[in-house]
């Protein structure tokens, strides 16, 4: 089903073949991405895009702690300070408040992170290459990690507890989410609830419901970790790539190869957005307004599908 009355707006990104990735909602009511990659020719940038689309562009260079780095997530952090990725191993800043970027945090000797969530005070990574999550602590500085098997995205729940997916298969073929409490410490073991198949995009409803999206399947799923903790999987119209909650509950996702992206509720009511081929629909977020945001990373755009 299509999105009734949706409008969707698109916004191309002022450098050509920026590749932007990941978005996230800002505390300044604006939403931020991130853009460049080695093998387009384009630097490495963090960009603010309006509500009305006009986008601005910070390069990060190597006083930022990218040194010809590849972006990857951003988060909004306390105190208006966005939290960014890399290709590399150091925590990048960024203030809101004076629009430059600050002295990035160094978490690891090596690595390569991925994604990263921010909540109770942490920020969570995780970290593929060397097969953990890391907990930095905002107020002390404090860094921990914890071991998994590849891990790729996480989320925080409301509670501050960390909820990662791993690109692992058991022994009988199923996968794992893992969860890590806000306090634990590094002898604390990680518990894990199992789901069908590898999972690559996470997210936690303000219910407390932890929502997945399948890495390698049509499919997107969900369970409550207050309840059963039973796992329920839904069929979708293509992968998902990126996942987001809206405030009331519904899930957006992004459908990379299908050039769109969809909303499923958990009655399993699927609704989706406009197809534009070839745009490459990657990461997403939603609005206090309940409207999306996501990268087109082929197109070089941000989009909005404007749902009032």
């Amino acid at each position: 089903m299509a999105a009734p009355g949706a409008m969707l707006k698109q916004f191309k990104v002022p450098t050509a073949n920026s590749d932007p990735f990941a978005v996230t909602n800002g505390s300044d009511g604006n939403r931020w991405f991130t853009e460049g990659n080695d093998l387009t020719g384009s630097p490495a940038k963090l960009a603010r895009i309006t509500p009305a689309g006009a986008i601005t562009e910070f390069p990060a260079g190597a006083a930022a702690g990218c040194n010809g780095c590849i972006l990857h997530d951003v988060a909004q952090g306390p105190g208006n300070i966005l939290y960014i990725t890399s290709n590399g191993s150091n925590l990048m800043r960024f203030n809101e408040s004076t629009q430059s970027f600050e002295s990035a945090v160094d978490v690891a000797p090596t690595g390569a992170f991925n994604n990263l969530a921010v909540g109770g005070g942490n920020v969570w990574i995780t970290d593929f290459n060397t097969n953990v999550v890391w907990r930095y602590t905002i107020a002390t500085g404090a860094i921990t990690n914890f071991p998994a098997h590849t891990p790729i995205d996480v989320a925080v729940d409301a509670s501050g507890n960390a909820w990662f997916t791993e690109n692992f298969n058991n022994a009988d073929g199923t996968s794992n989410i893992g969860r890590i409490g806000a306090n634990a410490s590094s002898t604390d073991p990680v518990t894990y609830t199992e789901i069908p198949a590898p999972a690559g995009s996470i997210t936690v409803v303000p219910n407390g419901k932890v929502w997945f999206g399948e890495a390698f399947g049509p499919a997107v799923g969900f369970f409550d970790p207050a309840g059963a903790a039973n796992v329920t999987v839904f069929p979708v119209p293509a992968p998902p790539a990126g996942i987001a909650a809206a405030p009331n509950g519904t899930i957006w996702f992004t459908q990379n190869s299908k050039g769109n992206i969809a909303s499923i509720t958990e009655a399993a009511v699927i609704t989706e957005g406009k197809v534009v081929k070839g745009s490459g629909p990657l990461g997403i977020t939603v609005a206090s307004n309940g409207n999306p945001w996501y990268t087109m990373q082929a197109a070089n755009k941000i989009a909005t599908l404007q749902l009032g």
